[in-house]
């Protein structure tokens, strides 16, 4: 009887086993969309870039920068968190699969009386007429239990591989974040750099302004010049001042920014470089098809619809009958020493068979249900995959446009700047109004002004870039 026992155990568990659980894997090819071989707009450049992509900018306090944060960051500290919450998660979303033990020991006293019996219960025990006669009972045990679903259908592997999906997804999901977050925090480094060196323009101008205040006054004093023409210079200084006030407190909040993001107090005198790195980081050559592989959102979606498609085998399964396996193995004495006496020794092990016959079509709307969750889940995949195409041809198409700019706007400081300077000399000959050097002054000052700022914006873009395309390739 123990062999055969054993023999019909030893069968569930090869069924167990082998539970029909497979699922192709998604790729390219099984999406319904169609994806061009190359990116409708050219990448500038083609050279590999490192993992370590911020190295090329070859700014020393940028790479500070980035160690502080990836180590003190309270944001990424909360994706790690996150991370290690999604995997216990998982772990216990996926624990049904297994047997389930549970040890216990037990020590009982119970005291009754033959009351309910009547007259004739306590004379049967002895007991005088009138009396209640009682007595005492104690029983100790020590005992396993074992509860196990046998997964002949494959139900339960379904549902520990979905598990399984959704904490790849999810980590997928945290890794993305955490490489955006560090894409961000080093935009705001560069926009502190642009700020503190739109302070440095604000601060060239002024000193300019001042000079040319100071001539006019001179000549003013020795009545050469009009009050008209004092009066406008004084006014340009004064306006320059309330300029420099405001660059200044926009360089402090970007600074008390970035001491906030490295967990520092915000103090707003954080360490960065005085003027933007003329090195970028290069693009590496890729193809549209490369982001299901490289972005960790995409394949992220990949993850959910793979989970959400054995979600749907378990659902379908779950109309299947299932087999519980119960057993018991322990003691029962009446003395707690007795416990671990082998004499006293019992067990138990049972089947128990379970099928749905009628539950009011809960068991068949749960299955449609997940079969349109698992739909919804494509669907998304199918639009995650476009807004990601979508970013990358956006990037790639204003990449161009802000190098054309910035080579424009290039010869234009240099002809602003000859200009200005002209028209100082016309002026001091008295050939033109002061008008025209305030103007000249300001439209030069504009157009560095505009300069830097594009500079820094062509920066930004190819960061966005390269979080658009996923990261580095290697």
């Amino acid at each position: 009887m123990n062999r055969l026992i054993k023999l019909n155990i030893l069968i569930l568990l090869v069924v167990l086993s082998t539970g029909c659980a497979n699922i192709s894997k998604l790729s390219i090819d099984s999406i319904e969309l169609d994806v061009p071989e190359m990116w409708d707009t050219k990448i500038p450049y083609n050279s590999s870039f490192t993992g370590k992509w911020w190295k090329q900018f070859k700014d020393e306090n940028l790479e500070k920068f980035i160690i502080e944060f990836q180590k003190n960051s309270p944001d990424l500290k909360t994706i790690t968190k996150n991370r290690l919450i999604a995997y216990q998660s998982s772990r216990i979303n996926g624990a049904g699969i297994f047997p389930s033990f549970n040890a216990n020991i037990r020590a009982d006293t119970s005291v009754q009386n033959l009351t309910g019996f009547g007259e004739a219960g306590n004379a049967l025990f002895g007991g005088e007429e009138g009396e209640v006669v009682s007595f005492e009972n104690r029983t100790a045990g020590l005992g396993l239990n074992l509860q196990w679903e046998l997964d002949i259908w494959g139900r339960l592997l379904n549902g520990r591989k979905a598990t399984q999906k959704n904490y790849e997804a999810s980590s997928y999901d945290l890794s993305y974040l955490g490489f955006s977050s560090i894409i961000r925090a080093t935009q705001l480094y560069f926009r502190a750099i642009e700020a503190y060196g739109q302070l440095k323009i604000n601060e060239e101008s002024y000193q300019s302004l001042v000079e040319i205040r100071d001539l006019v006054k001179d000549r003013y004093e020795k009545g050469l010049k009009s009050s008209l023409d004092y009066r406008l210079a004084e006014t340009s200084v004064l306006t320059s001042k309330v300029s420099i006030e405001t660059r200044k407190l926009q360089l402090n909040n970007l600074n008390r920014r970035l001491e906030v993001l490295v967990g520092k107090y915000p103090k707003g005198e954080y360490e960065i470089s005085k003027t933007l790195p003329q090195n970028i980081p290069d693009i590496n050559s890729s193809i549209p098809a490369d982001l299901i592989t490289r972005r960790p959102d995409i394949k992220s979606l990949l993850l959910k619809v793979e989970s959400e498609e054995l979600l749907l085998a378990q659902a379908k399964r779950n109309l299947f009958p299932g087999i519980m396996l119960n057993g018991t193995v322990g003691t029962s004495a009446q003395k707690l020493e007795d416990i671990f006496n082998d004499d006293y020794g019992i067990w138990n092990v049972g089947f128990s068979l379970t099928a749905p016959i009628f539950n009011g079509g809960r068991l068949r709307a749960a299955a449609k249900l997940q079969e349109s969750a698992k739909d919804k889940s494509k669907d998304d995949l199918l639009n995650g995959l476009l807004n990601a195409f979508s970013e990358v041809e956006r990037l790639l198409e204003s990449e161009q446009s802000l190098f054309r700019q910035q080579i424009s706007i290039d010869s234009a400081v240099k002809q602003s700047l000859d200009a200005y300077n002209l028209s100082k000399e016309r002026y001091d000959k008295g050939v033109t109004i002061l008008e025209s050097v305030l103007n000249t002054q300001r439209q030069y000052n504009n157009i560095k002004s505009q300069y830097l700022s594009l500079s820094r914006q062509r920066i930004d873009n190819r960061l966005s870039l390269i979080l658009a395309l996923g990261g580095n390739s290697n």
